[in-house]
């Protein structure tokens, strides 16, 4: 099944690239090309983002994987079309910790680019959600960090960072990452701030 998810890819890549740079966008950092890593994509305002990142992440040859929930998968149709597209089935109701059935998948395929949208929501929210870190860490893959520009119709992945632990010392080498490359939403009062909550470490 692989094989025919690559060939279907390699069939839509062409169109869809050209449909995206007629729109004038561009990439100005490729995908790094490991075999597994978590992508951070930011900011996150519009289902439109979705298909940016899609388009970035074809133009790499790479499927981006995303979580949804397994009922999703329940219909022959839309289970086909969600897979086309990367999205991996979560058991919402195991008793299993969502963090620990994200780390499972690392394990269970060679090649994974799973992407979270860590800001939660398209609206504005106070601090970013976490389990993006602690899936990398558990599941001893890096951290990318990935931007979509709509003021510069620009988009990229360049900073890598190796999740140590301290959550709050790496988050800030991702924090200055993306306020050095932008952060424009196709909302600009959607997009939320570049923070998470503290740590508690009594």
């Amino acid at each position: 099944m692989k094989w025919f998810f690559r060939a279907i890819l390699e069939i839509i890549r062409v169109p869809m690239l050209a449909i995206w740079r007629l729109q004038g966008w561009e990439m100005e950092h490729l995908l790094p090309d490991l075999p597994q890593y978590v992508i951070v994509a930011v900011p996150h305002t519009t289902n439109w983002d979705y298909w940016h990142m899609l388009c970035m992440s074809i133009t790499c040859r790479r499927r981006p994987n995303v979580t949804m929930k397994k009922e999703w998968f329940r219909f022959p149709i839309l289970s086909f079309i969600v897979r086309a597209l990367g999205a991996i089935p979560i058991d919402r109701s195991k008793n299993t910790n969502m963090i620990d059935q994200m780390a499972e998948l690392f394990k269970q395929r060679p090649r994974v680019v799973l992407v979270f949208t860590v800001e939660g929501s398209r609206r504005y929210t106070e601090y970013w959600r976490t389990g993006f870190y602690y899936t990398a860490f558990k599941a001893g893959v890096p951290i990318v960090c990935g931007y979509v520009d709509y003021k510069r119709k620009r988009c990229g992945a360049s900073l890598i960072v190796y999740p140590t632990g301290d959550l709050e010392a790496d988050f800030e080498i991702m924090k200055a990452y993306l306020e050095k490359v932008g952060r424009n939403g196709l909302y600009p009062q959607n997009v939320s701030a570049l923070a998470i909550k503290p740590v508690d470490k009594a």
